[in-house]
């Protein structure tokens, strides 16, 4: 029903988005707190995989600029009139593509009734859709200094990191990753593979506290069977990590423990 919504009425679906986030502020991923810990105000920040924008829209006002990447053309004009009155002042893009690890097109599998599951991975059970869209790589954007990277891409993670080594080398931006093993066997390893070398640190939120990524359990902290049978959401008192957070910048260590209820795990 959303998905269909989504598709006939964008703006109105991106109002009753809006309404959401408004009256629901505390619904939603619990990371979304770190947001302004994780931006900083003379920097871009870029959210890969925005779906509806609701990283995005927090990141506008933390940033210098934000840029929203999202390669479903449905989700791409919900962006663009949640994010309006930004990109009117300047301070918002929406660029419809899929990042990745080269140039070119790529097709996008778009399951029926959840948009926000869509991946250049192929890898979603049911029915849906393919479309064929833009392929780009982080560093052939030609961006200024970043401040940030929010990636969820369903299992492409590895290969957006791959395709920004020059900007990670060169600006070392803070990062909020998804990564599953469900989509990606061994994606986190991989991961910190490539950032470690580079100085970073990773942590991860359990119960209000940030904990060290040495500390993550992929058995423990994220057993399928804590999601619904869609894979879609988190079961009601079951716990289920996915997303992580790697900064290599000691001002932001300090900023994400002041913003963890719990604070940092030593």
């Amino acid at each position: 029903m959303r998905a269909s919504l989504m598709e006939k009425a964008p703006s109105l679906f991106a109002l009753l988005v809006e309404a959401k986030a408004r009256f629901l502020p505390d619904h939603g991923e619990p990371e979304l707190r770190f947001v302004p810990a994780l931006c900083h105000s003379r920097e871009l920040a870029l959210d890969v995989g925005a779906n509806h924008g609701t990283y995005a829209c927090a990141m506008v006002r933390h940033a210098s600029r934000t840029i929203a990447a999202e390669p479903n053309p449905e989700l791409a004009r919900v962006l663009r009139r949640r994010l309006d009155a930004a990109i009117r002042a300047g301070r918002a893009t929406v660029l419809e593509a899929a990042i990745s690890d080269g140039e070119g097109s790529i097709p996008l599998f778009v399951p029926t009734g959840q948009p926000g599951l869509a991946s250049v991975e192929g890898h979603a059970a049911g029915g849906g859709r393919t479309v064929t869209v833009a392929r780009r790589p982080i560093d052939s954007l030609d961006l200024p200094r970043t401040g940030f990277i929010k990636i969820d891409v369903e299992g492409h993670e590895l290969a957006v990191i791959e395709g920004a080594r020059g900007l990670l080398a060169r600006d070392r931006p803070n990062l909020l990753i998804e990564a599953e093993d469900r989509h990606r066997p061994g994606a986190l390893a991989a991961i910190r593979a490539i950032l470690d070398p580079l100085g970073y640190r990773g942590f991860f939120l359990l119960d209000g506290r940030l904990e060290p990524i040495a500390r993550f359990d992929q058995r423990i902290h994220q057993d399928r069977a804590a999601l619904n049978e869609a894979g879609s959401h988190r079961l009601p008192g079951r716990t289920y990590i996915n997303n992580f957070i790697f900064t290599a910048r000691d001002d932001a260590i300090r900023a994400l423990a002041a913003a963890a209820p719990g604070g940092l795990a030593g």
